[in-house]
C-alpha cells in the first residue's frame, strides 16, 4: 500500500471519531449526569450538495442534524431510514453534541429524490424528523490550469511573453514535487496556445527543451492544437488552417498526439473550425468564453451544453463543447487575495503564487451553486468543465495541488481532478457519445467587431493571406523540382495569425502604454504585408527580366479567366500598344494616373499568357460610355445619385434594376453614425460633385466627391470595365481620427424580391439565420470574400476585399462597451436584400485602439446575374481576392498547365509544394450540395501516385485521378510528383 493510501486511511479514521463521538474521546473525562441537562427540543436537518466517505470508503450523501433548544449530552442513537434501508449510529460527546453529521447510504439521493426519516435518542426520550433528499449527482470536476493567453493585454507583449515562458518552468517543477499525490491532485499545466511553446522552445537550451519533451510525455505538460486565440469567423480557408501547424510540428518532434484545441476569451467560433480541425486530427474543442462582455446570449445556449458540431459539409465532426467562463477562479480567487498587479507583474524574485491555506479561497460554494443549476435545468451530464488560471497572463497559483488533494479527502464528490482537454474528451466520449447531440451551423463570434478599429490593416491582413496562397501556389506551376522556402513562408503566416489573434490592445487604451502595445499590434500585419510581398517577389525572381517590356500574366486559380491587367508608367514606359504571343493587338488603355491598363484573356487555369508592351497609340473600340452622373459598357449600366453621391440604377442587358430605389441607402451609400444612435440617425453625404476620371475604350469611370461626416473627404470611384459584367467602387476616406464613439457603414440595397442571402465562409456556404446556431451573433458577421442575393430569376454578387464585417437589413452594429445584458442582441434575423459593410469603429472600451484617421481605402464589387450559381458567385470572389500575377520576363513561363478538372462544382483551394519537399499538396472544395465525380488531367505530366492526405501532409491511401467529393467536402491530396 502507498504512503498516501496509508495517510489517506488515517485521515478517513479521524474524521469518523471526530464525527461520531468514540469513547476514545471520553475516557479521560468524568461521565456528566444526562438528567442534570435539559433534553432538545427539536431537531432540524439540512441536506448538503456533497457527498463524504462513509467508512467504507463508499460515497455518503451528508445531511447535517441541527439540535434545537439544547445540546445533547450523553448516550445518544440516531437511527436512519432511507430508500428502505436503515442504520443506526451510536454516539457520545460528555461536552454535548449541538450538530450530527449524517451520511446516507451509498446511491441514495443520487439518481432520484428520496426522504430520509431521522430518529434521534437517549436515555428514554427521542426526537424524530424526515426531510426530503434532492437529486444530486456524483459529479467529476475537471480543472484545466492555464494563464490566458493575451497578448499584450496586461503589459508590453515582450513581458507577457516571459511571464508565460517562466510558467512552463514553474509547472514542470510543481509536477515534479506533485507526481506522486494521489490521482486527481497531481499538477498539470496546459500552456493553451501554441505560440507559447513556440517561445519557450526559441528560448530554451538543449537541455530545457529535453526536459520539456518529457514533460510533455509524461503528461504533465499538456498541449492543444490551436497558436493562438483567434476570430475564427474571419480568417481564410488557409488561415484556419495554419492555425494548427505548429501543433503539428511539435506534436511530431515530440511524439504525442494533440487531439484538442481551445479557445478562451473569445464568445462564439466560425464554422469552418471543424473541417480546419478535422484537417488536423482535432477530436474535441474547447471553449470558455469571457465572463461578459460582448458575449450576446451565448451562455443562455451553450453553456455545459456539449454537442458533436458538424461541419458544413456534413461528413467532418467534432466535440465542442462550452465551459464556464474563465474568468471564475480570477473573481474567486485572483482578485480577492493575490491581487490584479501582483497576479501579472513579471518579477524575477516571484514566480508563483501561493497562500498559507491553500483551500482558504476556492471552488466553494461556486461549485454547488453552478452544478445545482445544471441539475435543475435537467442537464444529462455529471461532468463539470471549468478552468484555474488567476487572470490573464497571469502567473501560476501554486495552491491549486494542494487545494485539490485535500478536497478530496475531505469530499467524495464533486470528486477534483487536475486535467488538460484530453481527459475532459475522453470522459465525455466514453461515458455520453451515445446521447451527445448533432448541431450544424456557424456559431458567429461577436469580438469580430473589433477588426474594425483598425480598417487599414485589417485589410493588409486580408491582402497578405490570399498573397501568400498565391504564393505558394506558384511554386507547383513553376518549380516542381525544387524546394520552396518553408521556413520563410511559415514566418509569413505567422504574422497572419498574430495580426488574427484576439488581443490588439492594452487593458486601458488611454494610457500611454497602450499606443506601445498597439504599435506592436500594428507591426503583425506590417510584416504580414511585407514579408509576403517580398515572398512573391522572390520566387518570381528567377523568371524576371526587366528591359524586355514582355509580361507573363500567370493565373493560380483552376479555372481559365480573363482579367483586367494594370502596369505602372515605369513598367509601361514603352508605349501603350499591346500584342498578345501570336502578335494580335489587344485592347489597352492609359488611365489618368499613368498607368496602363489590358485585358487579359483567357489566362489557362494554373497557366500564363505572354503580352508585350511597345510603342504606339492604344486601341480598341469598346462600347463603354460616361458622362454626366451615367456610365455604362457592353453588359451594364449605371447611374449616380447626385445628392448623395450613392448608385442610385445599376442595370444588366435584361433591363432590370437591382438597385432598391426605395431605400435610402441605395448602393455604396455612405453612412456615419455617432455611438449608439439608431439608424435613423445615421448621417449620409453632402454635396456631391460628379467629375469623369477615366474615358476610354476598355475602363471608364466615374469619381464622387462627397462632405462626409467622420471624414475630412470622401471618395468613391465608380468603375466598368468593357467585357465585364461587374461594377468596381473603391472608396477612400480621409477619415478623421477621433474618439468619440462611431461607426461607418456603406450601405448596398438590392432590389432582389424575395431574395436569399448566402454567405462565403471558411471552408463553407452560409445562410444567415437558417445555418447559425442558437447563441450566435446576429447584429453583424464576417464574410470571407463574397454574399449572393439571389431569388430564382436573378441576383447579385457581392465582394468586398479589405473589410469582412457586414450588417443585414439595417444598421445593428450600434452596441457600445460591455454590453453585458442579452437582450442588447438580435435573436434572430430577418430575411433581407440590403448589404452593410461595416467599415469601421470604435465601440470597444477596453483591447481595442480608441481611433483611426488617416487615408483607407475600402474596395468593393457587384456582379449582377440570373439566379444563384455558386460556381459563379465563388469564381466571381475569389478572381477579385486573388488577381493575376504580372512579371516582366522574355518567354512563356508556364506552357503545359500542372492539372486540370473536369468539374466546374470543385475547385482548387489550395496547391503548393510539400513542406518535405517529395510531392505536391492539391486542396479540393466542393461548392455543390450533392456528390461530385471530378477527373484530374495532368496536361504537363501525371504524378507517379495520388494518396489522401489532410492539412499534416502525411500520404495515406491511394486515391486516383478520378474521385468522387461528397457534398461541400474538403479533400486533401498528396501528389507524387
Amino acid at each position: 500500500m502507498k504512503t498516501t493510501s496509508i495517510k489517506n486511511l488515517v485521515c478517513l479514521l479521524f474524521a469518523f471519531c471526530l464525527f461520531f463521538g468514540t469513547q476514545a474521546n471520553t475516557k479521560n473525562k468524568p461521565a456528566q449526569a444526562t438528567e442534570n441537562h435539559p433534553f432538545p427540543s427539536g431537531i432540524e436537518c439540512t441536506v448538503r450538495p456533497w457527498y463524504k466517505y462513509r467508512a467504507d470508503h463508499s460515497a455518503g450523501r451528508e445531511i447535517t442534524v441541527q439540535l434545537k433548544g439544547s445540546k445533547l449530552y450523553g448516550k445518544a442513537t440516531v437511527e436512519l431510514e432511507c430508500d428502505g434501508i436503515k442504520e443506526s449510529t451510536l454516539l457520545e460527546d460528555p461536552n454535548g453534541i449541538e450538530q450530527i453529521p449524517v451520511l446516507l447510504p451509498a446511491g441514495c439521493g443520487e439518481k432520484k429524490e428520496c426522504q430520509a426519516r431521522i430518529k434521534v435518542t437517549s436515555n428514554g426520550r427521542e426526537l424524530n424528523t424526515s426531510v426530503m433528499v434532492p437529486v444530486k449527482r456524483h459529479w467529476t470536476v475537471y480543472i484545466y490550469p492555464h494563464s490566458h493567453v493575451d497578448i499584450g493585454y496586461t503589459d508590453k507583449q515582450e513581458i507577457v511573453e516571459k511571464i508565460h515562458v517562466r510558467n512552463i518552468d514553474v509547472a514542470i517543477d510543481m509536477a515534479k514535487k506533485t507526481q506522486y499525490y494521489p490521482e486527481g491532485s497531481r499538477y498539470v499545466w496546459n500552456t493553451e496556445a501554441g505560440w507559447v511553446v513556440e517561445s519557450y522552445l526559441k528560448q530554451a537550451t538543449p537541455e530545457k527543451k529535453a526536459a520539456f519533451f518529457d514533460a510533455v510525455r509524461k503528461g504533465w505538460i499538456r498541449l492543444d492544437g490551436n497558436y493562438a486565440n483567434t476570430n475564427t469567423s474571419a480568417c481564410s480557408d488557409e488561415e484556419l488552417l495554419q492555425l494548427f501547424k505548429y501543433s503539428n510540428q511539435i506534436s511530431k518532434e515530440i511524439g504525442v498526439p494533440v487531439k484538442t484545441m481551445v479557445q478562451f476569451d473569445i464568445p462564439g467560433a466560425g464554422w469552418g473550425v471543424v473541417p480546419a480541425a478535422a484537417q488536423n486530427g482535432i477530436k474535441g474543442f474547447f471553449c470558455y468564453p469571457n465572463h461578459y462582455d460582448r458575449i450576446g446570449t451565448i451562455r443562455q445556449a451553450w453553456e455545459h451544453k456539449p454537442f458533436y458540431w458538424v461541419g458544413p459539409d456534413g461528413k467532418s465532426k467534432i466535440l465542442f463543447l462550452q465551459g464556464c467562463p474563465y474568468g471564475y477562479a480570477y473573481q474567486l480567487k485572483g482578485k480577492k487575495i493575490y491581487g490584479i498587479k501582483k497576479i501579472q507583474t513579471y518579477d524575477p524574485a516571484l514566480d508563483r503564487l501561493s497562500t498559507a491555506d491553500p483551500t482558504a479561497t476556492f471552488i466553494d460554494p461556486m461549485i454547488f451553486e453552478e452544478t445545482a443549476k445544471l441539475e435543475a435545468a435537467n442537464s444529462p451530464y455529471d461532468i463539470f468543465s471549468m478552468t484555474w488560471a488567476m487572470a490573464d497572463n497571469c502567473l501560476i497559483d501554486a495552491d491549486l495541488p494542494e487545494a485539490v488533494r485535500l478536497w478530496n479527502e475531505k469530499y467524495a464528490y464533486p470528486k477534483l481532478i487536475i486535467s488538460g482537454s484530453d481527459e475532459v474528451l475522453k470522459a465525455y466520449e466514453d461515458k455520453y457519445a451515445s446521447i451527445i447531440p448533432e448541431a450544424k451551423g456557424d456559431y458567429t463570434e461577436y469580438w469580430t467587431d473589433g477588426l474594425g478599429t483598425d480598417a487599414k490593416r485589417v485589410g493588409l491582413n486580408r491582402y497578405a493571406k490570399e498573397r501568400l496562397v498565391q504564393t505558394e501556389t506558384l511554386w507547383p506551376m513553376l518549380y516542381q523540382n525544387q524546394k520552396a522556402p518553408v521556413n520563410e513562408f511559415y514566418d509569413s503566416w505567422r504574422y497572419v495569425l498574430l495580426g488574427a489573434e484576439h488581443t490588439w490592445g492594452y487593458k486601458d487604451p488611454k494610457v500611454p502604454m497602450a499606443k506601445e502595445v498597439e504599435a506592436t499590434k500594428a507591426s503583425y500585419f506590417e510584416n504580414a504585408a511585407k514579408t509576403s510581398t517580398d515572398l512573391l517577389k522572390k520566387t518570381l525572381q528567377p523568371l524576371e527580366k526587366q528591359g524586355t517590356n514582355t509580361f507573363a500574366v500567370l493565373n493560380t486559380l483552376s479555372w481559365k479567366r480573363s482579367s483586367l491587367v494594370t502596369l505602372s508608367a515605369e513598367q509601361s514606359k514603352a508605349g501603350d500598344r499591346v500584342t498578345d504571343e501570336k502578335g494580335k493587338t489587344v485592347t489597352s488603355q492609359r488611365l489618368s494616373t499613368g498607368e496602363l491598363a489590358f485585358m487579359a484573356s483567357d489566362v489557362p487555369a494554373f497557366g500564363s499568357s505572354l503580352y508585350h508592351i511597345s510603342k504606339g497609340n492604344a486601341s480598341g473600340a469598346g462600347k463603354g460610355k460616361v458622362s454626366g452622373n451615367t456610365l455604362s459598357n457592353d453588359l451594364i449600366s449605371i447611374s449616380i445619385d447626385p445628392v448623395s453621391g450613392a448608385i442610385k440604377s445599376l442595370k444588366d442587358l435584361s433591363g432590370h434594376e437591382f438597385v432598391d430605389q426605395k431605400s435610402p441607402y441605395l448602393v455604396n451609400g455612405y453612412r456615419y453614425l455617432h455611438g449608439a444612435d439608431s439608424a435613423s440617425k445615421a448621417a449620409a453625404p453632402v454635396n456631391a460633385q460628379i467629375t469623369v476620371k477615366e474615358k476610354g475604350p476598355l475602363v471608364n469611370s466615374l469619381l464622387v466627391t462627397s462632405k462626409a461626416e467622420g471624414c475630412n473627404s470622401l471618395q468613391s470611384e465608380i468603375r466598368l470595365t468593357q467585357g465585364q459584367a461587374w461594377a468596381e467602387m473603391t472608396n477612400t476616406l480621409d477619415k478623421i481620427s477621433t474618439q468619440e464613439k462611431e461607426g461607418v457603414h456603406f450601405g448596398f440595397a438590392f432590389n432582389i424580391p424575395d431574395g436569399t442571402t448566402r454567405m462565403d465562409i471558411p471552408m463553407g456556404v452560409m445562410i444567415p439565420e437558417y445555418d447559425q446556431l442558437p447563441g450566435g451573433n446576429r447584429n453583424w458577421l464576417a464574410a470571407q470574400r463574397w454574399i449572393d442575393v439571389s431569388n430564382n430569376d436573378y441576383g447579385v454578387t457581392w465582394s468586398a476585399i479589405e473589410t469582412p464585417l457586414i450588417e443585414l437589413g439595417n444598421i445593428t452594429a450600434n452596441i457600445l462597451g460591455g454590453a453585458r445584458e442579452p437582450e442588447n442582441w438580435l435573436k434572430t434575423l430577418p430575411k433581407s436584400q440590403t448589404i452593410f459593410s461595416w467599415a469601421l469603429n470604435n465601440h470597444w472600451h477596453t483591447n481595442f485602439p480608441l481611433e483611426q484617421g488617416g487615408i483607407i481605402r475600402l474596395n468593393y464589387q457587384i456582379l449582377p446575374h440570373k439566379g444563384y450559381d455558386p460556381v459563379v458567385a465563388n469564381r466571381f470572389g475569389m478572381e477579385q481576392n486573388r488577381p493575376l500575377v504580372v512579371v516582366e520576363t522574355d518567354k512563356n513561363p508556364v506552357t503545359k498547365s500542372l492539372l486540370s478538372i473536369d468539374n466546374p462544382n470543385v475547385f482548387v483551394s489550395a496547391l503548393k509544394l510539400s513542406d518535405d519537399g517529395k510531392g505536391i499538396i492539391l486542396r479540393l472544395r466542393s461548392l455543390s450540395a450533392s456528390p461530385e465525380k471530378v477527373n484530374l488531367g495532368w496536361p504537363a505530366g501525371a504524378p507517379k501516385a495520388i494518396r489522401i492526405s489532410d492539412f499534416r501532409e502525411v500520404p495515406g491511401k491511394t486515391a486516383g485521378s478520378n474521385l468522387t467529393v461528397l457534398p461541400y467536402e474538403v479533400v486533401t491530396l498528396y501528389l507524387e510528383m
